[in-house]
Order: C-alpha cells, then sequence, then structure tokens
C-alpha cells in the first residue's frame, strides 16, 4: 500500500470481497463499506479529473492511511486473514 491507487485498488479489491463473501469478511473482522462510505461522502464524480484525484489523493494520504485508521489495518490483515480468497478475486479481475 506504497502509494494511493495501489491502496485505492486494495480497497476496491476488499469492498468486492464483501459484497460477495459478506459473511466470511464479517467472521474475521474485515467489513470496509460501513466505514469507507463517510469518506467519500464528499466527492462528486462531475468534478473534474485533477480534482477527483487530489481529493482520492488527499482522503487516502491524509486519513485512510494513518496507522491507527481500521481501513489500513484491516487491509494490511486481509492477506493474511483471506490470502485463498483474496487470490481468488485477483485472479478473476484480470482480463
Amino acid at each position: 500500500m506504497s502509494t494511493p491507487a495501489s491502496f485505492l485498488d486494495d480497497l476496491i479489491v476488499a469492498c468486492v470481497m464483501e459484497c460477495y463473501f459478506r459473511e466470511h469478511m464479517a467472521e474475521h473482522d474485515l467489513l470496509f463499506h460501513d466505514t469507507v462510505a463517510p469518506h467519500l461522502i464528499n466527492y462528486d464524480p462531475s468534478s473534474s479529473e485533477a480534482q477527483q484525484h487530489d481529493f482520492l489523493t488527499h482522503t487516502c494520504n491524509a486519513t485512510l492511511t494513518a496507522p491507527s485508521h481500521p481501513i489500513r489495518n484491516r487491509l494490511l490483515r486481509l492477506t493474511a486473514d483471506s490470502p485463498d480468497l483474496l487470490a481468488i478475486i485477483k485472479q478473476e479481475g484480470r482480463v
């Protein structure tokens, strides 16, 4: 999770996993949707690409990747707690 783009990619994968495997994710305390939603409330998809980029970069760098933030910590645990499921999702996402 070194760049905002890779962080967002990992977060999107985690959210997809939650959509399809909610029970598994809940059992492992790896739910993301309800924690992410409040951070995206001010996101404006009709803003310029540069403004969207700035918003997402700031949100990632200033908030979501903070060492104590639950989203960051859940993403770090995702690989260890659900490696088989994560591998399937990542493999299926390749075109």
